[in-house]
């Protein structure tokens, strides 16, 4: 009779586990799809979120476009993932971009958004040397195919001394003639991001040289350049 009973007892014990795992599995898969359903939701959020950051970033961008009527549609090519946006990074290295802008800048400016020293620079508030977006600026910057900011002087003859003064911020520069002048870009500066598209804080200092005649200057080194090498 004992037997009986322990049997019985184990045969509901059994039948008790199984129904026990049998709502574990229901309730497991349960949960997967919720979290299924979840993981799908946060997908679809986060491609809403980066659609409206580019509609927010074009947004912005088409003021600076609209301020400068001489844009053009970029020439050099485009760093594939954004293509959509309409001042898309730059797909060169350093070396070529530094080229281009000494010979044919005007293929930049697609890449360029102008910028000057923040308001919270010149009022003392950060400590660091801040630029933002603004049409008239003296400087270009372009994001390039690695994700860094550049800087560039924006091309043309410098007329006033303020002129040189704000690039003075941004590159190291040697003075070679008196006002008006041309210049020629030597070193890239580099900056860092604060807000996309907007905002950043200087990294390194480009430098620049103002000249009568940069072109004559520009073909001088090269040639220097190229005798070095042959003689080397």
């Amino acid at each position: 009779m004992d037997a009986d009973k322990l049997i019985d007892s184990i045969k509901f014990l059994l039948k008790s586990v199984r129904q026990l795992s049998d709502r574990f599995v229901e309730a497991t898969e349960g949960n997967k799809r919720t979290f299924e359903r979840v993981f799908g939701d946060v997908g679809d959020l986060a491609e809403r979120i980066e659609k409206l950051e580019v509609e927010l970033q074009n947004l912005r961008d088409q003021e600076l476009i609209a301020a400068d009527g001489n844009r053009r549609a970029p020439e050099l090519p485009v760093r594939a993932d954004q293509q959509d946006l309409l001042i898309p990074a730059l797909n060169l290295p350093f070396d070529a971009l530094l080229d281009v802008y000494r010979n044919t800048p005007a293929l930049l400016q697609p890449f360029a958004r102008a910028c000057s020293v923040s308001g919270r620079t010149l009022s003392g508030s950060i400590p660091e040397v801040e630029l933002e977006v603004f049409a008239q600026g003296t400087t270009w910057i372009i994001e390039t195919q690695d994700g860094d900011w550049v800087l560039l002087p924006r091309p043309g003859m410098l007329q006033r001394q303020t002129q040189v003064e704000s690039l003075g911020r941004f590159f190291e520069l040697e003075v070679e003639s008196p006002l008006p002048a041309e210049l020629e870009l030597l070193r890239l500066g580099m900056a860092t991001v604060v807000e996309h598209g907007r905002r950043w804080y200087l990294k390194e200092k480009g430098a620049i040289g103002v000249h009568s005649d940069p072109l004559q200057r520009g073909l001088e080194q090269r040639i220097r350049l190229l005798e070095q090498k042959l003689s080397g």
